[in-house]
């Protein structure tokens, strides 16, 4: 079962580093002609001939489609922008999730509420018709034709607006069946000690020690991940494993440090990732 933590690395990280396009019936695939028309075919009445027109002109520019339902079920079925795998990497009704629609999803929830005060990290936002994941921050991750029809962080109104972002008010919130919730997640949890990132967040400082082949999935590798990133020396997709591209990352920015390049996230890595 996945965790809230990880939950909400993935989301943030469609949102900020993949190319997305809002396409209804998406499964995170690949923008292909034989995709639109796929879809196209299923969906006559949404896609129409401006909608196409629209999907076709980001053909083979790196583009993932999406609809906001969808997007949720790819993270929990493990989409990783693999560009060369039908969905984007997802493994279609794997990890016990179903493939059901927003409703139906929001009926599964746990805890359901319209009291957005002790909203999780993690948690799945509903409106009629539409849905999304909150993400912290009193922020949310959706993919919507609303401002830039695309994977994109909104604003969570019932909590309060945001300047920089456009704002939703969501009906409610419950927590989905198929992930572990946590109060005090990677993501969103208040440390006692915390410093600023390359992306200007703040992250708790843990002295885990990481390495090649060990704590997969561990949320502290999401979170390296993603400073590593945010300084450039990583490149490819955060996807939780630390393989050998995250062990290179890690080398070369052990190397940029002057510190032993041994490609193991010790106190001294962390110690230089968290500055």
């Amino acid at each position: 079962m996945m965790r809230n933590d990880v939950l909400v690395d993935k989301a943030l990280d469609v949102a900020k580093s993949f190319k997305t396009v809002y396409a209804n019936g998406f499964i995170g695939s690949p923008l292909t002609n034989d995709n639109i028309a796929s879809k196209a075919k299923q969906l006559p009445n949404w896609y129409t001939a401006e909608r196409i027109a629209k999907l076709k002109s980001l053909v083979g520019k790196g583009y993932f489609g999406f609809d906001c339902v969808c997007f949720v079920k790819s993270l929990l079925w493990g989409w990783s922008g693999n560009a060369s795998a039908t969905y984007g990497g997802a493994k279609y009704e794997s990890n016990g999730v179903p493939d059901i629609g927003e409703n139906e999803m929001m009926n599964r929830c746990k805890n359901v509420s319209t009291d957005f005060k002790n909203i999780l990290p993690g948690e799945f936002l509903w409106i009629n018709g539409h849905c999304g994941i909150y993400v912290g921050n009193g922020q949310a991750v959706e993919c919507t034709t609303k401002w830039d029809s695309c994977v994109q962080i909104t604003a969570v109104e019932n909590i309060g607006k945001k300047s920089g972002y456009n704002s939703r008010t969501w009906t409610k919130h419950g927590q989905l069946p198929y992930v572990e919730y946590q109060q005090q997640t990677a993501a969103a949890a208040q440390p006692t000690s915390a410093q600023p990132t390359a992306s200007g967040k703040e992250v708790s400082i843990s002295l885990l020690t990481l390495r090649k082949g060990e704590n997969r999935l561990n949320p502290q590798i999401y979170t390296a991940q993603r400073l590593l990133k945010a300084l450039g020396y990583y490149t490819i997709a955060i996807d939780g494993a630390f393989g050998p591209g995250m062990e290179t990352a890690v080398m070369n920015f052990q190397r940029a440090k002057k510190l032993p390049a041994d490609g193991v996230i010790g106190k001294d890595t962390w110690t230089a990732l968290l500055k």
